[in-house]
């Protein structure tokens, strides 16, 4: 069905972006899938749907192994761009099988249960040097002086990546997610692609020093791998190195960004976690439910007969699934307006999305959310913001500028 003119969308308009939920509630109920002229794609509400088409393999995200741009009237990659493009070529988030079953093979033999637990006390450590002289100065900036060199540090510790350029990959990666937009200017482009020039050349400097001193590492790891006989090229090592360096700290700060925020809102849910009422590892489900750093996904429908309830949805058709509304459906989650830490099942969140593209790093991500709270209710047992804050102004990777806390 066509977007009525009672369920207005506009991811850009600043109204929207200060609370999305009212509009997303007003989508979600008023249908399960609907068609947005203007971007060109099919939009999924409802948790039930969404969580269906993470799964459905007559979706994919890419359709360029079974269809041509030409074929389904998409037009070609802008070439203007190569750089971004090159990165997302062998990106785990853009590849279907054969070859994403391939290389995630691999990058998962370093997600292992054991591996991910071995880093829960480093974690843990990390967390308390670096949140102890903050609580002694009584400020932060949560996002710059903790968050981001927090994840960052535990990701590349695991990668095996130096530390000693991490305001680079912060940098980087925060121009390269703004092309995951909508409507990307022609700047924030031009940044991404500018970004993604030099974070390939970092990676491919870093390729060479592992294949000549080869460490304990994910990167060693990667250029020693075989898969079928044959090594990854280059440009495979390199995009999934960049992914999951981008990946693995956005969602992480932006989640603990968004959930404090949420907390110092609502100051009696913090308190129930720095009492002992709800442990720190079953709130941060919520937090993920309740305010998501990733608002939407997308595919692309790969095959006919396909259709969410009654309405149909053509082959070649781009469908975006929004995670913040499914996440706050009724038919799942009881009042799901209100932010409960206690919330017995906001673990059904869809939060690391689903099917073969499952976030890989869920498992790190929930050790760091965990540390980090953890290491807030010791240090930061009472704390009010500092400044009213300010979102980024983007859609689909949702948070926030900063976050100015101070003790209370």
């Amino acid at each position: 069905m066509a977007l009525s003119p009672s369920l207005a969308f506009d991811p850009s308009d600043p109204a929207f972006l200060d609370d999305p939920y009212p509009s997303l509630a007003r989508l979600r109920e008023g249908a399960r899938a609907f068609y947005d002229e203007r971007r060109e794609r099919w939009f999924v509400t409802r948790h039930e749907d969404v969580r269906a088409c993470l799964r459905d393999k007559r979706l994919g995200r890419n359709f360029r192994h079974v269809m041509t741009p030409d074929e389904i009237g998409v037009p070609p990659l802008d070439p203007r761009w190569r750089a971004f493009w090159a990165t997302e070529r062998w990106s785990l988030l853009w590849l279907e099988p054969p070859d994403h079953t391939r290389i995630r093979k691999l990058v998962a033999a370093a997600f292992t249960p054991r591996s991910v637990e071995a880093l829960r006390e480093p974690a843990r450590e990390l967390a308390a040097e670096l949140l102890a002289p903050l609580a002694e100065r009584g400020r932060m900036e949560l996002l710059y002086d903790y968050a981001q060199p927090y994840s960052i540090a535990v990701i590349c510790r695991m990668l095996g990546v130096p530390l000693d350029r991490h305001r680079d990959l912060l940098d980087w990666s925060h121009r390269m997610v703004k092309m995951y937009e909508f409507d990307v200017p022609e700047s924030d482009a031009e940044a991404a692609n500018a970004a993604a020039a030099e974070f390939q050349d970092y990676v491919r400097a870093l390729i060479d020093a592992r294949r000549q001193e080869p460490r304990d590492d994910m990167v060693s790891a990667l250029v020693a791998a075989r898969v079928d006989g044959e090594r990854l090229s280059d440009d495979e090592i390199v995009s999934t190195v960049i992914v999951l360096l981008n990946a693995g700290h956005e969602a992480s700060v932006n989640t603990l960004g968004n959930g404090m925020l949420a907390f110092a809102r609502q100051p009696e849910q913090w308190r129930r976690v720095v009492d002992g009422e709800v442990a720190a590892a079953f709130a941060g489900e919520e937090l993920i439910r309740y305010d998501p750093p990733l608002q939407l996904f997308e595919r692309w429908v790969l095959a006919d007969g396909f259709a969410i309830g009654d309405v149909s949805i053509p082959r070649g058709e781009k469908i975006s699934l929004l995670f913040g509304s499914a996440n706050r459906d009724p038919r799942v989650f009881e009042r799901p307006d209100e932010f409960d830490v206690g919330r017995e099942n906001a673990a059904q969140h869809i939060g690391f999305g689903g099917g073969i593209h499952v976030c890989i790093g869920a498992p790190l991500a929930r050790v760091e959310l965990e540390a980090s709270l953890e290491a807030l209710r010791r240090y930061w047992g009472d704390f009010r913001l500092g400044a009213e804050p300010r979102r980024t102004g983007a859609f689909v990777i949702w948070g926030l500028e900063g976050l100015e806390l101070e003790r209370a």
